[in-house]
């Protein structure tokens, strides 16, 4: 471990810490998913790299297990009686236009991000959702609609600043600690705590792109065109199929409220848009008029359109495969399945391939698989007894989903207590040991474990 310590803060300089029972506190462990929200024996407040170093000298001499929360998407495994640090409120954030870079500090979100970017004709590789941290979604993987042209976020990364187990503040690249920089691209937080990514923006103004809507009765029929219209796209076009359930609230538009309907999600990335409004033509040609037409030129800061992700906080349960094709036996089981008395809001399969096969000597968050396709079922969870109906029927999608997958995870799409158990099956078997390599060398207390966890291979802290 030779990288050059590059800050070392006096423990507990400027730190406000927050236990059970004092004000702030339920504020700063609440998740966006209000389901994975956390319980910590206490919560650092970060606000610079210094605070980060302090938190965690105090977590080490304190004996905590550690874990870290910015705007609380996608909670891997909740902090309970450890350490939280909360890095929602570091915001530094510079755009270089002449090199492509961004330097993005751990509170920063997507569209904070891109709307700067936007600026030079530059945007950073986000979600379905701009809400979401760059940080946490990059360092688990990370792709949305412009995937399977650009690749993962956490390729678009060319150096970190993390705090390590010992608590020391280190830059890590290519060239200055190689190993564990590969390591931290793709093994979702569990080598240090990032206080800042350096990541290449990619030059695009304008995508065309948005979502078809045909009536659930249709499913069947738009599924099956849909997998013939995909396995046809260049890399350039990223897609997928969903079927939808949408509760009566009144701020969803009139003709979704209530209703349940079979929806493709597109957009084309590549620099002749027309090629991209021509396969939407042949696409519209196959299935016909649909009820609900939004696919259209849109800026590339206007992505959140198409899949229209809730913003306000909510209670959710989910499950999630990656299939190998989208074939009959598939079809039979979304269609007889998501139907419209289905508790779930939503079941999406989503088009792979492309650029998201990482070349060799990169990490993959996706395993070494040949899947065409990942599965994604969402049910709200309000209530107990919304949230029982919704995991009984993402149990019985588990049932007849699973045996027709490859067996393989994707790292950012596990959440909860079920995490642990499958992490591993998210990386090739020589990854998965080289990551465990990195685990013993660099945290083999396993200080760093409330996350989707690779533990090292001897000796782990207290549970606490």
């Amino acid at each position: 471990m030779s990288a050059t310590v590059i800050n070392r803060a006096p423990t507990g300089a400027g730190v406000r810490y927050l236990r059970p029972g004092e004000a702030g506190y339920d504020q700063a462990v609440t998740a966006w998913n209000l389901l994975g929200s956390h319980r910590p024996a206490v919560v650092a407040l970060a606000e610079r790299a210094d605070d980060v170093v302090a938190a965690v000298r105090y977590a080490r001499s304190a004996g905590l297990g550690v874990g870290v929360m910015a705007t609380g998407h996608g909670t891997g495994h909740a902090v309970e009686g450890g350490l939280l640090i909360n890095t929602a409120a570091m915001q530094g954030l510079s755009v270089d236009p002449v090199t492509a870079i961004a330097r993005v500090e751990a509170g920063v979100s997507w569209a904070r991000l891109n709307e700067r970017a936007a600026m030079h004709g530059l945007f950073g590789l986000q979600g379905s959702s701009s809400g979401v941290g760059v940080v946490g979604y990059s360092m688990g993987g990370g792709f949305g609609w412009l995937g399977r042209h650009f690749g993962f976020a956490s390729q678009s990364i060319v150096a970190a600043e993390l705090v390590t187990a010992d608590g020391d503040l280190i830059t890590v690249d290519a060239d200055h600690e190689p190993d564990l920089f590969w390591g931290l691209r793709g093994s979702a937080g569990n080598l240090g705590v990032v206080t800042a990514l350096h990541l290449r923006l990619v030059e695009l103004d304008v995508v065309y792109g948005g979502a078809l809507f045909y009536p659930i009765s249709a499913a069947r029929l738009v599924i099956e065109h849909y997998a013939q219209w995909a396995a046809e796209q260049p890399d350039e076009v990223a897609s997928s199929v969903a079927l939808l359930n949408f509760p009566p609230l009144p701020f969803l538009p009139e003709p979704l409220r209530g209703q349940s309907l079979v929806s493709i999600r597109l957009c084309y990335s590549g620099d002749d848009l027309g090629r991209g409004a021509a396969a939407v033509r042949d696409l519209r040609k196959r299935l016909g008029e649909p009820l609900i037409d939004d696919v259209r030129r849109m800026r590339v800061t206007e992505l959140d359109r198409i899949s229209a992700e809730p913003t306000d906080p909510v209670a959710g349960v989910m499950r999630s495969a990656l299939l190998p094709e989208l074939n009959a036996d598939v079809i039979d089981v979304l269609v007889a399945e998501q139907t419209a008395d289905s508790p779930l809001l939503v079941v999406e399969l989503r088009h792979l391939g492309g650029a998201l096969r990482v070349p060799s000597d990169q990490l993959s968050p996706l395993n070494r698989t040949g899947a065409n396709f990942s599965f994604n079922a969402i049910g709200l969870a309000f209530t107990p007894e919304l949230q029982s109906a919704a995991q009984a029927k993402l149990a019985r999608f588990g049932s007849l989903i699973d045996p027709l997958s490859d067996g393989a995870v994707y790292v950012n799409f596990l959440e909860g207590e079920a995490a642990a158990g499958r992490i591993r099956r998210a990386y090739s078997a020589a990854e998965w040991n080289r990551l465990t390599d990195l685990k013993t060398c660099w945290d083999p207390e396993n200080m760093f474990r409330f996350n989707r966890n690779i533990p090292p291979r001897a000796g782990t802290m207290s549970p606490a």
